[in-house]
């Protein structure tokens, strides 16, 4: 607001026509405007006031707090680096296969095709005893046909050779399956125990990236506690340039070293002056005391 509007203003509310509302809006987005200004003013020149006593304090505790704000930063990214070093370390471990685990799977993988064609060739047996037992029913009862229509005794004597031979084979058919049997359990015990050994050797890898978890869970710790630190340094900060801005902004004319300091910024020291002006009148229009 500008004084000619500022008197526009004022007379309309002597008609009756209030704004204030609008007053108290136009004050308030000012005065952030104001603020911000302040604070960007601060943040260009604070390093050039150290020859004005008034802004000692300000001085000093800027210096202090962004050196402890870098010193920070420094850590921050140290403990970032660590972190980035221990999540490739921790990958690396959980995909890492050894020597002797790559061994025991293709050892594993081996005897997983040897089991499959002793369970296929005990197949083949078990089919060929249930064959065995079937043709061996239907020579006793074409024994039992022969002899009841009284056949030669020569050709029923040729069938029971027959199931003589049936006998024969499959006996040594119950002796494969039992020895086949016998290699597939040694075979199974044989594969549990490497899937157990497997299992020891994924645990270990976990346990050892459990511990690199841990290291990282407390750097995330350090990290969480740090970035807290550092917001609260650089609110500090902030309020610290503001201070300075608005202190050189008022006083740029009435202190000499203030002069000096805000010389280079004189553009942004008088919009600020005019940004005072406007609220002022905008806060007087809307009675706001």
């Amino acid at each position: 607001m500008t004084p000619t509007s500022y008197y526009i203003a004022l007379i309309a509310k002597s008609f009756g026509l209030d704004r204030r509302a609008k007053r108290l809006a136009d004050a308030s987005s000012e005065m952030a405007l104001l603020r911000e200004a302040e604070y960007q003013l601060g943040s260009m020149l604070w390093e050039k006031i150290e020859p004005i006593e008034e802004l000692s304090v300000e001085y000093w505790n800027l210096r202090k707090y962004i050196k402890e704000l870098l010193e920070k930063r420094d850590s921050m990214n140290r403990l970032n680096e660590k972190l980035a070093v221990l999540h490739d370390e921790r990958a690396g471990i959980l995909n890492e296969a050894s020597a002797e685990q790559e061994a025991l799977e293709a050892k594993r993988a081996d005897l997983l095709l040897k089991l499959e064609k002793f369970a296929n060739q005990r197949d083949q047996l078990v089919r060929r005893a249930k064959e065995i037992r079937r043709i061996h029913e239907g020579h006793l009862t074409k024994i039992e046909v022969l002899e009841r229509d009284g056949h030669k005794e020569k050709e029923i004597e040729m069938v029971k050779s027959e199931i003589s031979n049936l006998k024969n084979e499959f006996h040594l058919l119950k002796e494969q399956r039992t020895k086949v049997a016998d290699q597939l359990e040694d075979g199974d015990r044989t594969v549990d125990a490497i899937d157990q050994k497997l299992l020891e050797l994924k645990q270990e890898k976990r346990d050892r990236a459990a511990v690199v978890f841990q290291e990282m869970g407390f750097i995330n710790r350090d990290l969480s506690n740090i970035r807290s630190e550092i917001g609260s340094i650089e609110a500090q900060i902030r309020h610290l340039q503001a201070e300075v801005g608005r202190y050189i902004s008022r006083y740029h004319k009435r202190n000499p070293e203030c002069g000096k300091v805000a010389r280079c910024e004189r553009t942004m020291v008088e919009v600020m002056r005019m940004l005072r002006m406007s609220i002022a009148m905008n806060h007087k229009l809307a009675d706001f005391k």
